[in-house]
């Protein structure tokens, strides 16, 4: 069984709490996109105007966090490119014109040199973002992260309500 089914089979339980499925996201995310070392969901808010961490598994010290919030106000690069293109691939993401923002503020306090987002839409509706990052070196994200990460980002807006 590929990774996909696997990950729709898991989040698809009703028996597992909305935090066992953010965690399993995150876990499989890892265990399919070469190259990430830290997974996040992200949920925006219904103006769009930011994004809350809901749940970001670190490889490194297997541990998971939340809670971090990002605003359009501070970030507009990244929220404009996002949005726009519903996919973001800034394997040098300190130079990438979308995410340089995010140097001083997110990326050299948690070592992050590369990133690579895919938007996660309700009805059609930008409802949260699923961001991959290496961390500790910069990466480069091949075609076929993109395809799985889409396929990912497909199957997680499908089954999984990302709202509480």
């Amino acid at each position: 069984m590929d990774l996909v089914t696997d990950l729709v089979i898991a989040i698809s339980n009703p028996d597992k709490s909305v935090l066992e499925k953010r965690q399993i996201i995150c876990q499989k995310t890892v265990e399919a996109i070469s190259h990430a070392n830290r997974v996040s969901l992200w949920r925006f808010d219904q103006a769009v105007s930011q994004i809350e961490c809901l749940m970001c598994f670190s490889v490194k010290d297997k541990s998971y966090s939340s809670g971090m919030i990002l605003s359009k106000q501070d970030f507009p690069d990244y929220f404009d490119a996002i949005l726009n293109q519903q996919v973001l691939v800034a394997s040098d993401a300190r130079n990438h014109p979308a995410t340089k923002c995010f140097n001083d503020a997110y990326f050299e306090p948690n070592d992050i040199y590369s990133l690579f987002d895919y938007i996660l839409l309700k009805d059609f509706v930008p409802n949260g973002v699923i961001c991959c990052e290496s961390v500790g070196k910069q990466v480069t994200w091949l075609e076929s992260d993109v395809n799985l990460l889409r396929r990912i980002a497909n199957m997680t807006s499908m089954f999984f309500e990302i709202d509480d």
